[in-house]
């Protein structure tokens, strides 16, 4: 099946190693967490409610964005609730302040139990596996208020019962950045390229392969070109079954033998490129598996395209898809003419306010605005980063290696570089990676560069990385070993500078 399921003892057991049934079966209710640690508090595993989950499109962004509330003390709790709520709010509590990965499985809740009152889990979808991250302080003021945060819980007709004087902390759903915990990860993922396909009998209406791979394609083109900021934000096998409104007959999104699906819109692509100047890049790739070891990358077809790619070592996958995404994103409108060849009819591309600006909404890496604001804050905050408000300043400032700097600080003995990540990469986290890479090139660049124009004495060279939220746990590490500065969390600054 597309999508695996398991029961509440199963669940806890695989995934925390959690016995709620060490005591008797009997126990169970009493004995089962709502959220709990994985062994050497590796990360939190929380329960996420189906239909306590909001959706809500960001149009800084153009992109939906998801999300919960967790932690907060309810007036309605009775009995064992009340200690299983102070548990999660605890669990919740050092989990944020200590910096601890925090996960959410989405459970379907019991109809039967919630007519009588009673929330229970019907069963856990063991492929919905999310990060969670936390919002608090100014920044979370900022989001609820441009987001409307608070009115959509309500239209979604989630009660507000939560006491006051222990609110709930709001939690968005964000592709993972760390390993998924328990061995439900190692499960077999999702075998969306089997090669004998859905069973016809299992699908909803008669759409052939030919017929899904037309429909998929300008939707896989329309998401492209919905990125901004150089950020390529993949889609999931489940999501993509959801956009083509692939169903199983049992009403259930339909992910199985997408993968013949997407090797069909390849060959698409290919055929129709024939009579182009060059061969477009890899689109399909970036759909992409949502749990398994091999979360975040294209499932196994994609060895049939890249040969050698199987034997890689992981972070080498990722390596390579992520620079299949800077191509894919540079492509930009030109997937518009490839649809004209395949006969399909092109996306309408976002346009520009006057014609002197380039398109912020999108257009496959335009620029939002979260990215100019966070230039624009940089380049008039010198001595945040080092540098002197008299010092020669430049946004975009462009290197001998084709490469440019967000922003350039230069005085005579001291040039700092600053490339800027705004809270667009909180969606695909391996950009602030990316960004760290960034660092140490330039900063490499910029020394070749202060060595041929001032050969007596070159001055030093810094750069940095700035970040409007928050550099992910993994890769502070990596920073550390290469060292690389960065300054996170400038949404907060920005935000105290602008009152």
């Amino acid at each position: 099946m597309s999508d695996r399921t398991a029961g509440p003892h199963r669940f806890w057991l695989e995934t925390c190693g959690v016995d709620t049934h060490r005591r008797s079966a009997d126990h169970a209710r009493l004995d089962t967490p709502w959220n709990a640690f994985t062994p050497g508090k590796a990360a939190l595993v929380c329960t996420l409610w189906t239909d306590h989950i909001v959706e809500i499109l960001d149009p800084t962004i153009g992109r939906v964005r998801k999300f919960v509330k967790l932690g907060g003390k309810s007036r309605v709790w009775k009995g064992i609730a009340i200690s299983h709520g102070n548990e999660a709010r605890s669990n919740l509590e050092y989990a944020v302040a200590h910096k601890v990965p925090v996960f959410g499985y989405e459970a379907e809740p019991n109809l039967v139990a919630l007519e009588r009152g009673v929330r229970a889990v019907k069963h856990f979808h063991l492929d919905r596996a999310h990060q969670l991250k936390a919002w608090i302080g100014l920044r979370k003021v900022d989001l609820e208020e441009r987001l409307k945060i608070e009115d959509a819980f309500r239209q979604k007709g989630i009660r507000d019962d939560i006491d006051s004087n222990t609110p709930a902390t709001l939690f968005e759903l964000v592709a993972s950045t760390a390993p998924i915990p328990g061995s439900v990860k190692n499960a077999p993922a999702l075998s969306e390229e089997e090669e004998d396909g859905p069973d016809d009998d299992a699908m909803e209406g008669n759409l052939s392969t030919d017929e899904y791979a037309r429909l998929a394609l300008p939707i896989l083109v329309a998401h492209v070109l919905q990125q901004v900021d150089g950020v390529l934000v993949p889609m999931t096998y489940l999501e993509l079954a959801q956009k083509l409104g692939r169903k199983n007959k049992h009403g259930a999104y339909w992910a199985r033998g997408l993968g013949q699906v997407l090797g069909r819109v390849t060959r698409i692509i290919d055929s129709a490129a024939k009579s182009y100047a060059e061969r477009p890049p890899y689109l399909t790739s970036i759909v992409v598996l949502s749990a398994g070891r091999n979360a975040g990358l294209p499932d196994k077809g994609v060895s049939g395209y890249w040969p050698g790619y199987d034997a890689l070592p992981q972070a080498d996958k990722q390596a390579k898809v992520g620079a299949e995404y800077i191509r894919i994103l540079a492509f930009g409108s030109r997937w518009n003419e490839i649809l004209r060849l395949a006969g399909v009819t092109p996306i309408p591309l976002p346009q520009p306010s006057d014609t002197n600006s380039a398109p912020t909404g999108g257009w496959a890496g335009g620029e939002s605005q979260a990215h100019k604001d966070l230039k624009r804050f940089v380049l008039e905050h010198p001595e945040t980063f080092g540098a002197d408000v008299d010092w020669f300043s430049q946004e975009e400032y462009a290197l001998r290696s084709g490469d440019e700097l967000d922003v350039m600080f230069k005085s005579e003995r001291l040039w700092i570089g600053v490339e800027v990540k705004s809270r667009t990469s909180d969606y695909f986290s391996g950009d602030y990676e990316r960004g760290i890479y960034q660092v140490v090139k330039y900063k490499a660049v910029l020394e070749a560069q202060a060595r041929i124009d001032h050969p007596r004495a070159a001055p030093e060279v810094r750069v940095l990385l700035a970040l409007e939220s928050q550099l992910p746990r993994d890769y502070r590490e990596l920073a550390m070993t290469l060292g690389v500065t960065y300054l996170e969390n400038l949404s907060e600054v920005m935000t105290k500078s602008v009152k």
